[in-house]
């Protein structure tokens, strides 16, 4: 028993996520460590466009309506925080595919 999670409701919505994902990877075909990997680069890659893309249109709110500046870096830190996290969360899971599902089918 998690003294933080007392009644597992944090240890069961990370298991829902990893069924939802894994369920998504096998629908998707992704049955090799190399394919996973693919999906983690791809992953990464798209966190990086969002990320310049966050950037950028803070810039030019920023030069149009300089009163906006304060409200504007505020919503693109947020943004970015929930980018960062949810990158975070889906990268681990997707590495725990390839630990558990991809890595067992190799060795066997």
């Amino acid at each position: 028993m998690n003294l933080n999670d007392p009644f597992g409701r944090v240890e069961q919505k990370q298991q829902n996520s990893y069924a939802s994902l894994k369920r998504s990877l096998q629908e998707a075909g992704v049955s090799t460590p190399a394919e996973g990997e693919s999906v983690l680069s791809g992953m990464l890659r798209r966190a990086g466009v969002i990320t310049l893309l966050v950037v950028l249109i803070t810039a030019v709110v920023w030069l149009l309506f300089p009163q906006w500046l304060a409200a504007t870096l505020v919503l693109g830190a947020i943004i970015l925080l929930w980018l960062l996290v949810t990158t975070l969360n889906g990268y681990s899971l997707v590495r725990r595919y390839i630990r558990d599902e991809l890595s067992s089918e190799r060795n066997s």
